[in-house]
């Protein structure tokens, strides 16, 4: 409220009468009402509310301290009815006289004072937060104010919520300001008030002043989030009497404060419980599905090597210097705050901030010198007992896979890889229908005329013997993994200058790398005398720790990133409770601009600062494009560091981190991780002689790091992958080797491993490769933390980042072309390697002191070089060739099982297209079993679509997999209406939108098409489905709807049988040139390409159409459908061109007039059919003229649509779709009948789609399909290519020539005449 600055005698008229017109109080004496406003009295606020009613003064905490509440309450100098110390009398005589009330004597006034302890830094946002609620709650019928109802948040609370109030009102006051600005003073009059400088007008207006806001707001979010008074439930001060004054907030306030949390959550919807969003059906499928989610797993005969207890050093010593360990956060402030939301917070003024800032704060965890260590401090124990281990017993017989399962029963056959490809025989084009491929890879059963029987795959029926000597023993170090605390090297690393660009981060799945964080002490800790007591920490994995990559240092084959891990920023979202580790922009801008680039350029010569001393901003702008915009997503600019200088960036890091308190917390107890991945080849078998070994072969090829230091465990953690090949050499059968399964889970349980992953590829139940941690307790001394054993024949489908990428569901879908081309890459790539060898692989990731116990044992075995600890390594046979004598791996022909491979992909392929064009109604779900399928030939597949799980649960895939071998589709139908029974029938809306836009107008279709069907099963008469005299209303919906069921099926007239040659020659060019026209992303499939003029007139059917193309419509022709009297009833427009008359639209004489700059202008010249139709009319007599343009008549009259081709438009688009025109000679009904009552609903019109090709790509692609052109011979150009090619022949002149805009709309205005009459 309003204060008045002077006493009441020198209040003037004119000054009263702009508060009451500011303060729109009424003319004459108001309504005498209480007034509250803020005294600031020596660096202090405070509230008062005057009553002039009750001629009582409440003063709200004037004194905060003990010492000060204890004197006031007994009375001497801090007198609380004492209000001439801040100057009360004159403020009570200056507001009565503003607002027209009469003060009287202010002697007798009472004061009633109020108070309570207060921290002395906040007492400004305090008194507003006071006063607010007591006007909220107002004065009760005795003039008290309900103070024990009063309750204030934190400081930090206040002031976001004040900053957002005024910074809320600052923009629009600024607006107003400038409005009544330039009025005459003799209105406004002018009483001191400030006037604002244009600087701050345009700071305000250009958003300076909205971005300061904005840094104020991220400053109190930080300090917020890491206050303890902030994040209890109960973080409210309530206000009390001066009796109890120092007490803190009561119990029943407390309780009542968070049962209201409690309850509010309770409220929220549970966004991870799907039980509340499916039904009961659904419900049973995924329970189902948890029940079948994986496949059995199988025995482990024996056990691990039995370990003694271990009474050795375990972990390094504790050092209380070694972080912050004092005056953190607590657990307790691991609860988000409840004020904030975790969505972006938006005001009406511009002024934004990411809630971020409330979670990417220090929540309290903290590292320790032991933090890195994943293994005890000793000698690694019993090691090479845990690498390679047999688990399998002497009974074991590695080609009995298929007998303990079976079954004696006649419908199920037993077949190899072999056997399969030889059965399906027949490996015709994709567009035709393979019954014996389809049958046998699809659905896992043999024809009819074989007997229809299961099949059941047995691969060891293909088996290769290989001799254990023949098979060649390649050791190498895959990858490395470094955590320290204190970066140090020999040579340079590169650090970047600006934030590499990321969508994920560097580090984002689970490495089988943990970090032991110490959790923070709890607030009963925290308060305690002394020091911290509780030490209580906790194994997170690295992937969980947010980090951003800050350098790198590069080989001749490889990167080696340099990770910075932030541990302090550790939390999970608060929606889904998952890990959060990619850090937003803002933080990492953050970190850069105030402690990495400060710290880089802090120690350096001044001969160095031009190229190190910077700010992120103009190490932005020095990176940004040739355009002028900022830099893409390649790497950022790199500068080296040595070891001495890198060394002094880091200590002065730290310094810069510990000055920064608060508002850089969050970067501390940050330590580095050193990865390098794909070094295999550096280090493989010592580069094949090259060095005496991969060890050596590493240090010699990677020079800049200091492997000693490294190796030392004081200083951090090295974890190394050695790697072991075995890979068939002496036959001249390219062979391929896979992991038999029962034999690899026996060897991981007698080396103590968990169960981990299992990968069944193809979907074989019986072969695949095992993935898993060792048991925590064995792996702290065998130094052995996770092992790996997959097939090597994954190399030749690997990419290169070892991500499984693959066509997408929607693009199987509507079979685009990218899926065509995913498809035939793959099958190209496998059928390149039938003549390759393939082994397996097994790689560990241990120790460094593990890995060279390892490499001594396996490297000194295959070399016959003596080991380094002859006592402990003196085995006579390598452990890798014991391990093989133990028949672990099946080796099978290459040709035999890339073919098998390759088949399956074709086959799932095929099935794909043949029921994209069937279109049943649940498309979307039979679409994502197929490509789960299709991505598990090469890989296994991670299902992330809930209704691919529930499918799969469907058919019981697990006992499919488990009695077939592998995964078949057995109660597969293509001929019925949803193909597969046990699974979802209709799309739902969440698999649709999965399938793209047109999904929904697809599932419709199909549905309508089934429902039609029905019908017509209980209709009278199949042979007129509408009746024979539809109305003209129903006649168009049907045949946009269903085409197929309104039309009678296309049949090879036999009036066709004697066509001439050069009617079949110009309407096959004439069918390839017109679908030639479209691009290739309208199209299901594969581009119609027909060879005969049957196949060119099958093109043009309503089922091929659909087919063909991914959205299409119909409609309707009004020729021939009169009634018996020659009256088309309900007919609506003019009556269209009957389809022998269209011939001439198509194929027009040769004086015709051509209109130019039209769809039409190619096909008019050079290689275009209609060229080639008048060159052939040229060349004829007139009735050899004639002739031909009667047999073309005859072929267009009996074709079952066209395009709806006219004027300037080959192609119309109508809604997205292109439009094709039915044939009415065709239609199954008399004639058309009376109009019917029903209303059309108009739909509302869309941008349509562009489904044409340019001009001068048509015309290229045209001179393509020439054979005899000697453009063949290039290499197929994209579009854009295409273009700049015909630019590049232009000349200057056509390059130059204006193009005139488009002509606008106008708007036709009635005539003067007309307006006025009307």
């Amino acid at each position: 409220m309003f204060a008045a600055a002077g006493t009441a005698d020198e209040w003037t008229t004119d000054e009263l009468k702009l508060f009451r017109l500011d303060h729109f109080v009424t003319e004459g004496q108001c309504p005498m009402i209480p007034v509250g406003f803020i005294v600031h009295c020596i660096n202090h606020f405070f509230a008062v509310i005057f009553d002039y009613n009750r001629r009582t003064a409440h003063v709200l905490g004037r004194f905060i301290s003990d010492a000060g509440i204890a004197a006031a309450a007994a009375g001497g100098q801090k007198n609380p009815n004492d209000w001439n110390s801040w100057d009360g009398p004159r403020r009570w005589s200056s507001i009565a006289i503003l607002h027209g009330w009469g003060a009287g004597d202010s002697d007798d006034v009472r004061i009633i004072a109020t108070n309570w302890i207060q921290n002395g830094v906040d007492c400004g946002p305090i008194a507003c937060s006071v006063l607010e609620q007591a006007l909220s709650s107002g004065l009760d019928d005795n003039g008290d104010l309900p103070l024990q109802s009063f309750h204030i948040p934190c400081g930090h609370i206040l002031r976001i919520a004040m900053l957002k109030v005024i910074a809320g009102r600052l923009k629009k006051s600024c607006s107003d300001y400038l409005m009544f600005r330039d009025e005459q003073q003799a209105e406004t009059g002018n009483y001191g008030y400030s006037i604002l400088s244009d600087d701050e007008i345009h700071a305000i207006h250009t958003g300076q002043h909205q971005a300061r806001c904005v840094a104020m707001l991220h400053t109190l979010y930080v300090a917020s989030a890491t206050c303890q008074s902030c994040h209890r439930h109960h973080a409210f001060q309530a206000i009390q009497t001066p009796n109890s004054a120092n007490r803190h907030v009561d119990d029943d306030h407390a309780r009542n404060a968070t049962s209201e949390v409690d309850e509010e959550e309770g409220d929220e919807p549970d966004n991870q419980s799907l039980g509340d969003k499916l039904s009961g059906v659904r419900k049973e499928n995924l329970v189902k599905l948890l029940k079948s989610r994986t496949m059995e797993r199988f025995p482990r005969p024996t056990t691990p090597v039995p370990l003694s207890a271990y009474t050795g050093r375990r972990w390094l010593t504790d050092d209380r210097t070694f972080d912050n360990y004092e005056g953190g956060p607590t657990i307790e402030m691991l609860i988000p705050p409840i004020y904030v939301q975790p969505t972006m917070i938006y005001h009406s003024t511009g002024m934004e901030l990411s809630a971020g800032w409330a979670s990417w704060v220090d929540h309290g965890y903290r590292i320790r010198p032991s933090s890195f260590q994943m293994f005890y401090l000793c000698r690694p124990i019993e090691t090479m007992e845990h690498i390679m281990p047999i688990g399998t017993t002497e009974f074991y017989d590695p080609s009995n896979q298929v007998s303990d399962r079976a079954v004696a029963v006649n419908d199920v056959i037993c077949m190899s890889a072999s056997e399969m490809n030889r059965l399906a025989k027949d490996n015709p084009p994709l567009d035709q229908p393979s019954a014996s491929g389809h049958e046998i890879f699809i659905c896992g059963r043999t024809g009819f005329s074989d007997g229809a029987k299961y099949i059941c795959v047995d691969l060891e029926r293909d088996s290769v013997t290989v001799d254990v000597d023949d098979v060649e023993v390649s050791v190498d170090i895959d990858s490395i993994i470094w955590t320290t605390s204190e970066f140090r090297l020999k040579g340079t690393v590169g650090i970047y200058m600006t934030p590499l660009f990321q969508s994920r981060p560097g580090i984002f799945k689970h490495n089988h790398v943990s970090i032991d964080i110490l959790i923070p002490q709890s607030e009963e800790d925290f308060h305690a005398p002394g020091g911290r007591t509780e030490w209580l920490s906790k194994r997170f994995n690295m992937s969980a720790i947010p980090h951003i990559c800050i350098g790198r240092i590069s080989s001749a084959s490889s990167i080696l990133n340099l990770y910075m891990m932030f541990p302090r920023m550790i939390h999970r979202h608060p929606i889904n409770g998952r890990m959060i580790t990619l850090m937003p922009h803002e933080v990492i801008d953050l970190f850069y601009d105030k402690v990495l680039l400060p710290s880089i350029g802090h120690f350096n010569d001044i001969s160095w600062d031009p190229y190190l001393k910077q700010t992120l901003e103009e190490a932005r702008y020095k990176a940004r494009g040739a355009s002028g915009r900022p830099g893409g997503r390649g790497a950022p600019k790199i500068i080296p560091l040595s070891n001495d200088d890198f060394m002094k960036v880091q200590i002065r890091m730290h310094e810069i981190i510990k000055d920064g308190l608060e508002q850089l917390s969050m970067y501390g107890s940050c330590f580095f991780v050193l990865e390098g991945k794909g070094i295999k080849l550096l280090t493989k078998d010592g580069q094949r002689g090259q060095y005496s070994g991969p060890e050596e072969a590493l240090i010699r090829n990677i020079p800049d790091l200091d492997w000693h230091h490294m190796r030392d465990r004081k200083h951090g953690e090295l974890l190394v992958d050695i790697g072991v090949s075995l890979t068939p050499h002496a036959s001249n059968l390219p062979l391929v080797g896979l992991w038999r399964l029962d034999a690899l889970e026996a060897s991981f349980g007698a080396g103590g491993y968990k169960r981990g992953d299992i990968h069944h590829h193809n979907t074989l139940s019986r072969y695949g490769a095992i993935q898993a941690e060792m048991q925590q307790d064995r792996s702290h001394q065998t130094h052995v933390s996770f092992r790996s054993a997959y097939n090597l024949y994954y190399e030749a489908v690997r990419t290169t980042r070892n991500q499984v990428s693959f066509a997408s569901d929607s693009d199987a879908y509507k079979v685009s072309p990218s899926y065509m081309a995913e498809c035939s890459d793959i099958i190209k790539i496998l059928t390149g390697c039938k003549e390759k060898t393939y082994g397996v692989r097994d790689e560990y990731r241990v120790s460094g002191k593990a890995a060279m116990i390892i490499l001594d044992e396996i490297v000194s075995k295959v070399g016959n070089v003596q080991p380094r600890n002859l006592a402990q390594h003196s085995s006579p046979y390598t452990k890798a060739k014991e391990y093989v004598t133990s028949h672990p791996i099946l080796w099978i022909p290459s040709y035999v099982w890339f073919e098998f491979i390759a088949r399956r992909v074709r086959e799932i392929q095929r099935t794909q297209i043949t029921i994209v064009k069937k279109n049943p109604p649940n498309l979307g779900v039979l679409t994502g079993i197929l490509n789960h399928m299709l991505r598990a030939t090469t890989s296994t597949p991670i299902v992330f679509d809930s209704h691919v799980r529930e499918s799969l649960a469907l058919i019981d895939y697990k006992t499919v997999s488990k009695t077939s071998g592998m995964l078949f589709l057995q109660e597969f139908d293509i001929c019925s209406t949803t193909c597969l029974d046990d699974v979802q029938q209709v799309d739902d809306v969440h698999v649709l939108a999965l399938m793209g836009v047109n999904a929904k107008a697809q599932r419709d279709r199909a549905v309508a098409l089934a429902e039609a069907c029905r019908d017509d099963v209980d209709s009278e008469s199949e042979e007129f489905p509408l009746g024979r005299t539809p109305s003209w209303r129903r006649l168009k919906l049907a045949i946009a709807n269903t085409p197929a069921v309104i039309m009678r099926p296309w049949t090879w007239p036999v009036t066709l049988f004697d066509a001439s040659i050069s009617v079949g020659r110009l309407f096959i060019l004439f069918t390839r040139q017109i679908w030639l026209m479209l691009i290739d992303g309208v199209f299901k499939g594969m581009r119609p390409y027909p060879t005969t003029l049957q196949d060119s007139m099958r093109c043009w059917t309503v089922t091929s159409v659909d087919d063909t193309l991914a959205c299409v419509t119909f409609e309707a022709c009004n020729v021939g459908i009169q009634n018996h009297a020659g009256i088309t009833p309900g007919r609506m427009g003019p009556r269209a061109k009957s389809f022998a008359d269209r011939s001439a639209i198509f194929f027009p004489d040769l004086n015709a007039t051509r209109k130019d700059c039209s769809q039409w202008d190619e096909l008019w010249r050079g290689d275009g059919y209609i060229a080639e139709y008048h060159r052939a009319l040229d060349g004829v007599e007139e009735a050899q003229q004639a002739a031909l343009r009667s047999e073309l008549r005859e072929v267009f009259s009996n074709l079952h649509c066209l395009p709806a081709s006219g004027g300037s438009q080959v192609w119309k688009v109508k809604l997205s779709a292109a439009v094709f025109i039915t044939n009415p000679a065709f239609y199954r009904m008399d004639c058309l009948g009376n109009t019917d009552d029903h209303t059309i609903r108009r739909t509302k019109a869309r941008r349509p789609m562009k489904i044409l090709k340019g001009k001068r790509v048509f015309a290229a692609d045209l001179m393509d399909t020439i054979h005899f052109d000697a453009r063949g011979n290039l290499r197929v150009q994209t579009d854009r290519q295409k273009r700049r090619c015909l630019m590049k022949k232009m000349s200057m002149v056509n390059k130059n020539k204006r193009i005139p805009p488009p002509p606008r709309a106008r708007n036709i205005r009635p005539f003067p005449m007309a307006r006025e009459q009307s």
